[in-house]
């Protein structure tokens, strides 16, 4: 099935604009509903790693064409948007998004909108709608599933060792190694084509090696020998090149980083502060209120699916759906994504008592 999408550089039907989001610059992809058709609501969308708001190129025309207005951002570090240092890590938390959010939705006179998140973007989601509960009306995730704040601090080789042992290539994206091996226009698209599921070049034409496990390291050492994704066009990988060489991948990397400073605004934000009996803790359950949506993709090597074995007891109002794909599934799926994500909108919009927000 053919499944329209955005075309790379320079397509008509969005809007290349920018702000200013208290003190950083952000760049963003804007989209109306088609000439005629009444805005039934906006819908932000964010994107994960290694991502940029182009992600969503599959599923901006469709939502438009649903009389959707579509606002999607380069998260900090990425595209056209400011790339902080790891300096200044604070900058990379679901706190400072979700506060970015809320003032370009206010720059925009926007006062509700369905937020939209995969991979990291997923997980944003989540806490935006917790740090924004008057903005966020409805949530949807592609991929990534929904986690608990956690009332203690516990660092990332433990987390791996002890619990999610399928997080372990993300030791490898703190160590500074992959910014190393990943300066020149060349060696980014090696890198992105790696992340995107290509695999090395062999000389008689054999299946070739991938560079990325989720429970190990990125094989830096194949990215020379690498090939093409077949998930991008060659325009596109170019113009993913392109928004990549502006920052490096620095900044994109620090969100892995920022796990630290994530914990200590959820501490503040949702126990008040530390606290030094374990007692205070208990009962203290942080779910999502907002009609919630969760697309679990069966290939995700990383986020797997005894993540989300919990969440109808954390949302409530959750709907689940599964497509068979990897972790890019909104770009091997797309057009069973866009159903889903539609259906669930509709319902969701009728659920309001009338078919606009």
């Amino acid at each position: 099935m053919s499944v329209d999408k955005l075309k790379p550089f320079h397509d008509p039907r969005v809007s290349l604009k920018s702000a200013i989001l208290n003190g950083y610059t952000y760049g963003y992809l804007h989209a109306l509903p088609p000439t005629g058709t009444p805005k039934r609501a906006t819908v932000v969308l964010v994107h994960g790693f290694p991502d940029i708001s182009f992600g969503w190129r599959y599923q901006i025309p469709y939502l438009a064409g649903l009389g959707l207005e579509v606002i999607a951002p380069d998260c900090l570090g990425y595209g056209r948007s400011d790339a902080p240092p790891t300096s200044s890590i604070t900058a990379y938390t679901y706190k400072r998004i979700a506060t970015d959010i809320a003032s370009l939705c206010a720059q925009l006179g926007i006062q509700n909108i369905i937020l939209g998140g995969h991979d990291w973007g997923g997980a944003i989601v989540y806490r935006v709608a917790q740090f924004q509960p008057q903005l966020v009306k409805a949530v949807f995730s592609i991929c990534t599933p929904y986690e608990l704040p956690r009332p203690a601090y516990l660092p990332l080789t433990q987390l791996v060792a002890k619990q999610v042992p399928n997080f372990a290539y993300q030791l490898h994206f703190v160590s500074g190694e992959v910014e190393e091996v990943t300066k020149s226009p060349l060696e980014i698209r090696q890198f992105l084509n790696s992340m995107y599921g290509a695999r090395t070049i062999t000389p008689d034409g054999s299946r070739g090696e991938s560079a990325f496990d989720a429970t190990g390291r990125v094989g830096l050492h194949l990215l020379p020998k690498m090939g093409k994704t077949k998930l991008l066009t060659d325009e596109e990988m170019d113009y993913y090149v392109h928004e990549y060489s502006r920052h490096g991948i620095n900044g994109p990397l620090n969100w892995y980083r920022a796990r630290e400073a994530m914990f200590l605004d959820d501490l503040d934000f949702f126990f008040d502060g530390p606290k030094t009996d374990p007692k205070d803790f208990e009962g203290k359950v942080h779910g999502i209120e907002q009609p919630t949506l969760f697309v679990f993709a069966t290939r995700d090597t990383a986020l797997q699916e005894w993540m989300s074995k919990n969440m109808e007891d954390r949302i409530p109002r959750l709907t689940r759906r599964t497509v068979q794909a990897g972790h890019w599934a909104l770009w091997e799926r797309p057009a069973e994504c866009n159903e889903i994500i539609g259906n669930w909108i509709e319902k969701f919009l009728k659920g309001q008592g009338s078919s606009k927000l």
